[in-house]
């Protein structure tokens, strides 16, 4: 199982990442379109999309600790609407002010999973297509997937 250290070292390699590559960032970097998904995201909206993910986990694992064991705990949730609600609410930011936003909601994102008792982690749940516990849940759901948008933010036209 994914350990607490393990998910805390993901989410600061998350933050290390999108800071490593996005320093060198020009206005027009955050403009390009760099996942192709749901209609196309900017490096830009990737990066709130990030941002907006991990300020949603508090509610989630709320929600994930009090459905039953077996329960698809995302069978009831828009994901498309809440995407769409998070790149918006980080729309009118620049990229460092947007990177300081990124960077703070993974600050409190560790926070979070630091004060999160031992029986929460540990309690198997579904999630989508993913029944495991928590912990590893989180780490599917949160580290791996920042990871993947980080590289396809990065990816851009070189001048």
């Amino acid at each position: 199982m994914t350990t607490r250290d393990e998910l805390i070292d993901g989410f600061r390699l998350i933050m290390r990442e999108g800071e490593r590559t996005t320093r060198d960032f020009e206005p027009d970097d955050w403009t390009y379109l760099v996942h192709d998904e749901e209609g196309g995201w900017t490096a830009k909206q990737v990066y709130a999309h990030l941002a907006a993910t991990a300020d949603i986990v508090p509610g989630l694992v709320g929600a994930l600790s009090q459905a039953e064991e077996g329960q698809n705990t995302a069978a009831n949730i828009d994901i498309n609407a809440i995407n769409a609600q998070g790149i918006a609410n980080r729309e009118g930011l620049d990229g460092p002010e947007l990177m300081a936003s990124f960077q703070a909601s993974y600050e409190k994102l560790i926070e979070f999973v630091q004060g999160m008792p031992e029986e929460q982690l540990e309690q198997r749940r579904r999630f989508g297509a993913v029944e495991a516990p928590v912990a590893e849940i989180m780490d599917s759901a949160l580290v791996l997937h920042g990871i993947s948008h980080i590289y396809h933010a990065q990816s851009r036209p070189l001048n």
